[in-house]
Formats: C-alpha cells, structure tokens, sequence
C-alpha cells in the first residue's frame, strides 16, 4: 500500500470519532484569521479538510471553500454537517494536488496535517503546486506543532496518560524517529463498550526546513504567529501559524 493509501485508512477509521476526540478545540479564531486574508469575494482551497472543523466556520463568515481530503469517510462526516454552506469537496492527496488551473486567493492547512506527508519530497511537492493554485496576492497558511526537544521528542518511545475517569481511560503510545523525523501514535480508548484504536502518523518539519522548502516552491514567509490570535512567536511557543505570500508578490 502506498502512502496516501494508508493515510486513507488511517483517517477512515478516525472520521466517526474524529468531532468527539477534538470538541474542545474551538474554531472560531482560525476562521476569523483565515477570513481576514481571504477578502471579499476570496475563495480558499483547505487541505486536509476532514470534517470541516474549519470550513464551515469560514463559510459562515462568507468564504466559500473547497475541502481536499484523502479519506472519504471523513468528506462524508463533513457533509453529514454542511447544510446549506458554500463548502465543497473533493478526495485527493495533497502532494498530487490538481485544481484543474482553478486559482485561489486563500490555501491553507491546519492542525499540523502537513505532517501527514511521511517524506520530504512530497512536502516539497505539496508546496509548490499550492504555490501554482495561489491566485495574485494570494496566501498560503499553515498551523503545526513546533518540534521541540523537550517533551514529545525527548525520547524514541513513550507511553502518555490523556485522561482517566472510573468509567473511561485514554492512553496515546508514541514512537519517534529523529532521524527520519517521524512520528507515530497510537491513540487507546478504553471505556465500557471496550477497546479503540486511532493511529496517527506524521513528519514533523522544523521552521528553517519549512521556510527553504517554500522558497524552493516559490513562497515567502510574510508573517508567523504562535496562535490564530496573532500572538508573537517565542521560543516557548509550541505552535506556529505561518502565513506564505507568492514570491516577488508585497506582503
């Protein structure tokens, strides 16, 4: 099985769980950001849409959007919840990203999923055909973890406790390879209807490896955050939301 073909299964087998595991993730701010740079009359492309935990928020706010997602089961949970929202989609792998010469002025991708490329070329590859699908004047937005060497990547393997009640236990099993830059979860769900699984895997990039291979692409970093509020960067931040602009395009 190739790449996308596991992330594929992977993320199927998230999509009936996928809104209950993440509910206290408000959305609100991302939309309001993504919003704000998309203009009036903006379109924007989201990758790895998946439920759509950002899109229909950004629909409401009037930015019509269009949802990649390698897995179909998660495209189904999103329109089980569209209504009537400006919000389409389409099942694809982002690192064979065709719009088909469709042009935006917003592209983005949120909650670290740019990871779920596994290697670098495909990283790469993912980012220059989003340079070619942004519109003039366009923006391309990321949110990701920023790797750090405390905590998650201290060690190869871990074991984390999530949350525990009488009735429930939540367990996430981690391996790290630092060479290849990967991770992969196990996320364990324990209750009293029994067991469940929830894998995760990602490559997780550093910011100086993400800013060369954007310019690689033919995108310059324009702003960086640590949050949607626009809180300043630190040293501290375990987040970043980076905002990429179309070379030779003013910031």
């Amino acid at each position: 099985m190739d790449e996308s073909g596991r992330q594929q299964q992977l993320w199927d087998q998230w999509a009936p769980h996928y809104n209950a595991e993440h509910h206290e993730r408000d959305p609100a701010p991302a939309a309001e950001f993504l919003a704000s740079l998309a203009g009036t009359g903006g379109r924007a492309l989201e990758l790895a849409v998946g439920t759509g935990r950002i899109a229909l928020p950004l629909a409401d706010l009037g930015t019509p959007v269009m949802g990649l997602d390698v897995s179909p089961n998660m495209l189904d949970e999103l329109h089980r919840h569209r209504g009537d929202r400006p919000v389409t989609t389409r099942v694809g792998d982002m690192a064979d990203l065709d719009t088909g010469g469709e042009r935006y002025e917003l592209i983005y991708v949120a909650f670290s999923s740019f990871y779920f490329l596994m290697t670098q070329p495909r990283q790469a590859a993912c980012l220059q055909q989003i340079a070619d699908a942004l519109a003039p004047g366009g923006r391309f937005v990321i949110e990701a973890t920023v790797p750090r060497a405390p905590g998650l990547l201290a060690g190869r393997q871990q074991l984390a406790i999530r949350d525990q009640s009488d009735t429930h236990l939540s367990l996430s099993a981690i391996t790290h390879d630092p060479i290849a830059q990967t991770i992969h979860f196990q996320e364990l769900r324990f209750d009293q209807t029994g067991m469940r699984l929830l894998p995760v895997a990602m490559r997780y990039v550093h910011l100086s490896e993400l800013d060369l291979l954007a310019t690689a692409a033919g995108l310059t970093l324009a702003d960086r955050y640590a949050d949607w509020r626009r809180t300043p960067l630190t040293s501290a931040s375990t987040q970043h939301i980076s905002v990429y602009t179309p070379t030779g395009a003013a910031p």
